[in-house]
């Protein structure tokens, strides 16, 4: 991976240079307070400058509080802070970086005040509007649910079934002006004027939307409906600095990518604990089923989303079973940094270097996103990080683009760069809005070729539909696939809005599959791996500072015996834990920034202290030369957001084979072709039902049954599945009654604890519908072998032979070539030993019993040697009915049922380690030739 750093950057600098005086910046920080709080300005508003020493305490605890945001905070808000562009921003030497000192105020209505606007939607209806359907609607067997809003609050809302109600949403799933919709209706008179008045329902019930609504992403919705931004009107303010001239020495961020590509190595990626938990009961419920989005995310019909919801014998197989994950990544960070984190070696003036630490990398190298941001500060020589990571750069900037029209085509190369690294997928951007006094922050352009809009209107060329969004989960990973499109969807959301504040199934699943097999995150600070430590030293990268140095410090230690200390001892004190001149607490972004040099500073943080009970002073590290400056040479405090970006492709596209293009029977119910038993006993029960109770049935109803086969499950108890083809559906009730009866005394000892006729649902997502009657005829092959198998009592280390014979016979019957074979186990067995989480002393053990596995004797019985060659032949046979990528599934789906059949339970830890027996002895015989 070859990674860029975009030549072009967005800064932020505060309002005021860090060396600016209060007295002489107090009429401008009085009308950027104004702007931002009117309440406490009308406190302030006729206080000149030189009464500024005689206001009362708490009014003059508040101001320094603005005036040290207004200095040392680059935060957007208001005019507390303003953005700038520098295009082709990196030269080959040193020069200042100078900025134009007045700021350009970009005016935008404030979003609250499209609460005001109302609009008479029956004018707007004979105005010819435009209408655009609430996508999320989807059919029940008796009526039509879709999302709806009220007062900040989501809801699954539904109506009654109406023909003429699903017309409207599926001709108005793209907007459409009111004549064009009935043009298409073809009404006689009277059913238009009753069609117009359910229009008008539906757009009470936020079923459909017209141009009229709110758009979040896009042109501005005020511009858009023609409402000026008046003075008379509250505003939405963005202030800007033009850059002059000027640009970063290129010298000085040589050490990044070499950064970015040790933290890759070193940290794991973080799955979303709802989305695991998310693919793991949308494969219980559905498998490989590709369902539409909305029905999954229902509560009733689906899983919903973000819902958190099951003993095992002292054997060696049983001992891998349950291992926990365990916080591997970060106790070997730990371990890494522990001889350098002993307190009585901490020193203030001399950091940890991550460069000279040693780690055990990760064997994969992390994926990275094809484009992220990395946040940052320049101090003379030193590059100070403040964030690294994000699903997308565009995540920062977005919010920009609505005020220059440089930074909206920068966001737009961004998101070109994503895309054109991954043709095969489609990104799309999700326009979302509901918190009033927040959306502000999700305004922005339409920066991705396409979007998704949830419940608001969308003025993209060509607007995504969340009904035609389906979901599968494939190889572990949730896909979204584009029905009308037949593209993979990969969501995207430009805006650094915090999205778990929302609780809106669909959106918070959005957002979290942004990160899906990413690594996100590259931040790195020594606190997030040791917590709660008296006193952080800085942590480098060369010269790279990935967190400064902290202190904590208690209202005690301001406060003993309830009085504060003085100003001097508060000065004493800090100096004596080592705290430097500059310093800042508080939480994320929202920080103050204190001079240990100062008294009103010191007296700021002595009564800031009062309300709090424990806090971490964190160093502030002033450059001496600073990068940023004005005309007047004044300097600024800037945070520069840099564009970090690859071109390798990180998304796979959707699978050539459309299962649903194919014509065949999926279900049958109880009593058709197919029947369907779930019995429910014991794990070692299992097998004496296996060879006693299954092969009397099938041998005295066997001219009624055409195939059968089984398999084991352990959702909602231990099961087995049995399922029996028929030559004839009138023989059905016969059989059901008969294999009753073969249960009658195992049910009533209890040693069957339930016996249930269900559903066949044939697994077509998974085996395609090209093969699942071919499937179906090889389930039956093996489950006769493997019934053949459980009779001869073998043990387990047979049953692995048996495999590893099978794979032999794979390869040698020309299913695989022998270095595709075994590159192929190789994986698999990274794969489960991955799941199982093995450490240094389980492979170990493993190893141990791999020399007892080869001492177990030849496969010599004829009999069973004989049904193997079944097996195998219709093993190889079906094999060759597919190609590529499809093989290779085919093979691990089809092995994977096999050993769920042999082993009555722990089957998939049988299956780590029949793979690392199968891999052990490929490697063993490619060693002797």
């Amino acid at each position: 991976m070859k990674l860029n750093i975009h030549p072009s950057i967005i800064f932020r600098t505060p309002k005021f240079s860090y060396q600016a005086d209060l007295a002489s910046c107090w009429d401008e920080l009085k009308e950027a307070i104004a702007l931002s709080s009117s309440a406490f300005y009308e406190t302030i508003k006729d206080v000149q400058a030189d009464d500024l020493n005689n206001l009362p305490s708490k009014v003059s605890f508040t101001i320094w509080k603005y005036f040290n945001r207004a200095k040392y905070r680059s935060t957007p808000y208001g005019t507390f802070a303003s953005f700038s562009f520098l295009n082709q921003a990196f030269q080959t030497a040193e020069s200042k970086i100078i900025i134009n000192e007045a700021q350009v105020v970009h005016r935008f209505i404030d979003w609250p005040y499209r609460n005001e606007l109302h609009f008479d939607f029956e004018r707007l209806l004979a105005d010819n509007v435009e209408l655009f359907s609430n996508s999320s609607y989807y059919t029940t067997s008796d009526g039509i649910r879709y999302i709806a809003c009220t007062d900040g609050v989501f809801e699954l809302a539904e109506i009654d079934q109406h023909d003429l109600v699903e017309r409207i949403l599926n001709i108005c799933i793209e907007p459409i002006t009111v004549k064009a919709l009935f043009a298409k209706l073809d009404l006689d008179a009277n059913a238009e004027t009753d069609a117009l008045r359910l229009i008008a329902d539906m757009h009470a019930l936020q079923l459909i939307f017209s141009d009229r609504d709110p758009n979040i992403v896009g042109q501005d919705y005020f511009e858009r409906i023609g409402i000026a931004a008046t003075a008379d009107k509250p505003q939405y303010l963005i202030a800007e600095r033009k850059t002059i001239s000027g640009g970063l020495d290129e010298k000085l961020l040589k050490p990044l990518p070499g950064l970015i590509q040790l933290l890759s190595k070193i940290l794991k990626s973080n799955e979303r604990e709802a989305l695991t938990s998310f693919i793991r009961r949308f494969r219980q419920k559905f498998d490989q089923q590709e369902i539409a989005l909305s029905v999954a995310l229902d509560p009733e019909m689906g899983i919903g989303y973000d819902e958190l919801e099951q003993a095992g014998e002292d054997d060696f197989v049983a001992q891998f079973k349950d291992k926990k994950k365990s916080e591997k990544n970060k106790n070997d960070l730990k371990a890494a940094l522990k001889a350098n984190l002993l307190a009585e070696r901490f020193k203030v003036d001399e950091p940890i270097f991550l460069n000279q630490l040693s780690f055990d990398t990760n064997e994969k190298e992390s994926i990275l996103p094809n484009s992220f941001s990395l946040l940052m500060s320049l101090a003379d020589d030193l590059i100070c990080i403040d964030q690294i990571g994000g699903a997308s750069a565009n995540a920062l900037t977005g919010r920009f683009s609505i005020a220059d029209a440089a930074v909206e085509a920068y966001c737009k190369e961004t998101s070109a760069i994503e895309q054109n690294a991954n043709p095969e997928v489609m990104f799309f951007d999700v326009a979302y809005m509901v918190e009033t006094n927040v959306d502000n922050i999700n305004r922005r352009k339409l920066i991705y070729d396409h979007q998704l809009s949830i419940l608001n209107f969308d003025t993209s060329h060509a607007p995504l539909s969340l009904r035609d969004i389906y979901i599968s989960v494939r190889n572990n990973e949730v896909v979204l696939r584009s029905r009308q499109l037949n593209k993979r969807l990969i969501p995207r959301l430009a805006s650094a809005y915090n999205y778990a504040r929302s609780d809106l199934s669909v959106f918070r699943l959005l957002c979290d599959l942004q990160h899906q097999g990413l690594q996100t995150s590259l931040s790195l600070p020594l606190d997030g791996i040791f917590p709660d430590l008296a006193f952080y030293p800085r942590f480098q990268y060369y010269n790279v500072v990935l967190s400064a140095a902290k202190w904590q410090v208690n209202k005690e230690n301001f406060y003993p015996g309830k009085t504060a200390i003085t100003v001097e001892n508060c000065r004493v004190f800090l100096k004596t834990r080592g705290v430097c001149r500059f310093f800042k607490t508080g939480l994320s972004d929202q920080t103050l920034c204190f001079d240990l040099e100062a008294d009103e500073d010191l007296n700021v943080l002595i009564l800031f202290m009062q309300k709090q009970t424990k806090l971490y002073l964190e160093e502030v590290i002033f450059s001496s030369v600073s990068t940023v400056v004005d005309q007047q040479q004044k300097p600024y405090l800037a945070q520069f957001i840099l564009n970090l970006n690859h071109s390798d492709r990180i998304y796979r596209g959707v699978d050539d084979l459309d299962v649903h293009k194919i014509g065949i029977q999926s279900t049958f119910l109880p009593g058709k072709e197919w029947l369907y038993f779930e019995i429910f006993c014991h794990q070692q029960r299992s097998d004496e039902l296996l060879i006693g109770v299954v092969p009397a049935f099938l041998a005295d109803f066997s001219s009624s049954i055409k195939s059968w086969f089984f398999i084991r499950y352990n959702e909602h108890g231990n099961h087995l599945r049995f399922r029996v083809l028929l030559h004839k559906e009138a023989d059905g009730q016969k059989l059901i009654s008969a294999f009753g009866d073969y249960l009658q005394d195992y049910i009533n000892s209890g040693l069957v604890s339930d016996l249930q006729l269900k559903t066949y649902k044939r697994e077509i997502e998974r085996y395609g519908a090209d093969l699942i009657s071919e499937i179906e005829a090889h389930f039956s092959v093996d489950s006769e072998f493997v019934l053949s198998v459980l009779q001869d009592q073998t043990d387990a280390f047979t049953k692995y032979k048996w495999c590893s014979a099978l794979v032999n016979e794979l390869r040698d019957g020309g299913a695989f070539d022998a270095k595709e074979m075994i590159k192929i186990i190789k994986l698999m067995s990274d794969s489960f030993n991955a799941e199982h989480h093995l450490e240094a002393t389980d492979f170990k053990k493993l190893n141990q019993q791999y020399q007892l596995y080869r001492t177990t004797p030849e496969l010599t019985d004829d009999r069973l040697c004989d049904e193997f060659n079944v097996f195998k032949n219709s093993f190889i046979a079906i094999l060759k009915r597919t190609e590529g990528s499809r093989r290779i599934k085919l093979f691990s789906d089809l092995m994977h049922m096999h050993v769920n059949r042999l082993f009555s339970r722990d089957q998939r830890t049988n299956e780590m380690v029949m793979y690392y027996f199968l891999l052990k002895d490929m490697q063993r015989k490619n060693a002797i030739g």
